[in-house]
């Protein structure tokens, strides 16, 4: 008994609690091709610590309690970025359940361990709604192994979020040329030579929030 005793004071010892150093949140206005419309949507990513390693963090709610919204993200839907040795996780892809509804208001950041140990932070999001009809979001073509993005709104910085046929996301690609070869993408993701999809991410000059357009699908067949 007192060998189960000690295993058991170990393993709740070894549990320690995850962190909450930074959050980053942008309200954006997603441009969705399949359904031909346009609302806004949500990037949230927190700099995070876990002294038992990434792999240890579960879970994370986003939770409004005066409007009774809440967002759930696990290891299997939100993303890992690694930005000079900093380790963020989130997503660029929360909605809102209906049309009418804006993201303005105060919310408990909750993020879960393995263990059930938890760490909370407060976030106050600002956002005045714009109209999209007066919003110009980028477009891509194909053309010899290349995708050029147009319509800059004044920039020419983009980002393609890029997706394997699986729907599990596989990379970022930053530009600021203008287009992007194709040929580039493959290589560093080989198993997307059968085929991919994206979406353009770019943000207006003077502007508080990003403008998001796809899904544009490559498939290698249809490029020939």
């Amino acid at each position: 008994a007192l060998i189960i005793l000690t295993i058991l004071f170990i393993s709740a010892c070894s549990d320690n609690p995850p962190e909450i150093y930074q959050t980053f949140w942008q309200v954006n206005i997603f441009n969705n091709r399949e359904n031909k419309l346009a609302y806004p949507q949500l990037s949230l990513f927190i700099q995070v610590y876990d002294p038992d390693g990434l792999e240890d963090l579960d879970e994370i709610y986003l939770i409004n309690d005066k409007k009774e919204l809440f967002w759930r993200l696990d290891s299997e839907s939100w993303i890992e970025v690694t930005e000079e040795g900093e380790s963020w996780i989130g997503s660029n892809t929360l909605s809102l359940p209906h049309p009418s509804m804006d993201f303005t208001g105060e919310y408990r950041l909750l993020l879960l361990d393995a263990g059930g140990s938890s760490a909370e932070k407060v976030i106050v999001i600002n956002h005045s709604p714009t109209s999209f009809s007066e919003l110009h979001f980028p477009e891509a073509e194909f053309s010899g192994g290349v995708i050029n993005l147009t319509k800059g709104n004044g920039s020419t910085e983009y980002i393609l979020w890029i997706y394997g046929n699986d729907e599990r996301f596989r990379a970022a690609f930053n530009t600021s040329a203008g287009s992007i070869a194709i040929d580039g993408i493959v290589k560093a993701h080989t198993d997307l030579a059968n085929g991919f999809y994206f979406f353009i991410y770019q943000k207006p000059k003077e502007a508080d929030f990003g403008l998001i357009s796809g899904p544009f699908f490559y498939a290698p067949e249809e490029q020939h």
